[in-house]
């Protein structure tokens, strides 16, 4: 028998690790951007050498101070004033601001007073407020669940915090009572979580969580696997919401969640599976779902400057993730449910949001516009990518990678003339746009 010609084994692969893409049967829902767009900021980020670069992010939302540097700095009016000069640069987008809750023995480093009274809540508020800063979320504290254990004070229980959560949240709403209050910011959804919705969920109407899977000592198939992990919490707290047992207190409430840290990996001293591929690839993944799963605010930890987490690294260099969430500002429209039939390549969509037309003007014949898919190849091979929404053409496609982002090399056009050839560990973005629909009078 004759040897295979190697063109002939090459075409073969690719058709075996080949993907489709096909329209989903869920229903299209406004996409509202600080789901997606939104980043924890801090004063340590040089927001200003940086401006261009962090504004192609399109930011809409963003949660200061960004980490536990909130549970061990007061909020001081420096310090908010530093927060409006950088908010006011991003465009003025969504705000969360933290409150403080934790404190040591002691107070503060050099002995000043620590600021975590429902008192100091409201004079808080009172502060945002004479400077002009436009807050939409207060949030009670930051990842009270480690406050007994990382943090060797074990009288931090779920049942002081709400305690002191519904305490600054009466002080809060005494100052602004239009004001919405969010917690408990947990590290990772657990018990701790499910029992401040058992004891004070009606102290909150926004339900923050956030999700750190791993410490990066995993594989790059485990920590892409994780990615699940974002869709699978947003249930369980749906139904631990619903359930009269699990949350006396706020039963029938809308529940509205938010995401206000999350990365693959908790560890900002280590960049595995944080400031690599993998990591921008989670990340971008775990937007997304985030966004289609309904949670209304999730800022990504974070956007600048925070050892190997953020976007832009201490040097200024942008990184895979950056590029990502470049791509992500246009995510924007409506949601477009799409499948993919190879669990490697994770797709999602986005649709303009219909136009009223002119008054006169007939919908027939009218242009549908434009789509745009969202492919991220987590395979480390090439695999080609077929579209196939009915009525629709891809136009055109541009890729990232991680070479591409070490190299400050922007995205990369890719052919589109059959299938489109998706490189390992990449980030595609693929415009697709659709012929005349046809008017009565057409055969």
């Amino acid at each position: 028998m004759r040897p295979a010609c190697p063109l002939l084994l090459a075409l073969l692969s690719a058709a075996a690790s080949a993907a489709t893409v096909t329209p989903g049967p869920a229903a299209p829902r406004p996409i509202r951007p600080e789901s997606v767009s939104a980043f924890n900021l801090g004063n340590w980020m040089p927001v200003v050498e940086h401006l261009p670069t962090l504004r192609a992010l399109n930011v809409a939302g963003v949660r200061w101070p960004g980490g536990n540097i909130g549970d061990e700095q007061n909020r001081t009016p420096q310090a908010l004033q530093t927060l409006k000069s950088n908010w006011t640069m991003l465009g003025q987008p969504t705000l969360m601001i933290q409150t403080r809750v934790f404190s040591r023995p002691g107070g503060n480093q050099g002995g000043a007073e620590a600021r975590n009274t429902p008192q100091d809540a409201a004079d808080l508020v009172r502060l945002a407020r004479d400077l002009g800063l436009k807050v939409t979320y207060w949030e009670i504290g930051n990842e009270p669940d480690l406050y007994a254990t990382n943090r060797g004070d074990p009288s931090w229980t779920p049942e002081r915090y709400c305690g002191l959560a519904r305490a600054q949240r009466a002080a809060i709403l005494g100052v602004d009572p239009q004001a919405r209050i969010a917690g408990p910011a947990v590290s990772n959804p657990g018990a701790f979580l499910d029992a401040v919705i058992q004891t004070c969920g009606d102290a909150f109407d926004l339900i923050t969580w956030h999700l750190y899977p791993s410490n990066g000592d995993g594989t790059p198939a485990q920590a892409l696997a994780s990615i699940e992990r974002a869709r699978s919490t947003l249930a369980r707290v749906e139904a631990r919401w619903a359930d009269p047992a699990t949350n006396p207190h706020a039963q029938g409430w809308p529940l509205a969640q938010g995401v206000t840290e999350y990365a693959q990996s908790w560890r900002s001293d280590r960049s595995t599976h944080l400031s690599d591929a993998v990591g921008g690839l989670w990340a971008a993944g775990a937007a997304l779902r985030l966004s289609e799963g309904g949670a209304v605010f999730n800022p990504y930890f974070s956007l600048m400057a925070t050892g190997n987490h953020g976007l832009i690294d201490d040097a200024g260099f942008p990184r895979f993730g950056y590029a990502a969430f470049r791509e992500l500002a246009h995510y924007r429209g409506l949601t477009l449910d799409l499948r993919s039939d190879d669990p490697a390549v994770w797709v999602h969509g986005a649709q303009p949001a219909p136009e009223r037309p002119a008054e006169g003007q007939p919908v027939e014949g009218q242009p549908r516009g434009l789509l745009t898919v969202f492919a991220l190849n987590t395979a480390d091979t090439p695999t080609p990518l077929t579209v196939r929404l009915p009525g629709y053409a891809v136009i055109g496609a541009k890729t990232i990678t991680d070479a591409d982002v070490n190299a400050d090399l922007p995205p990369r056009p890719l052919d589109v003339r059959g299938p489109v050839t998706l490189p390992p560990l990449s980030f595609t973005r693929l415009v697709l746009k659709a012929s005349l629909l046809p008017t009565p009078e057409q055969p």
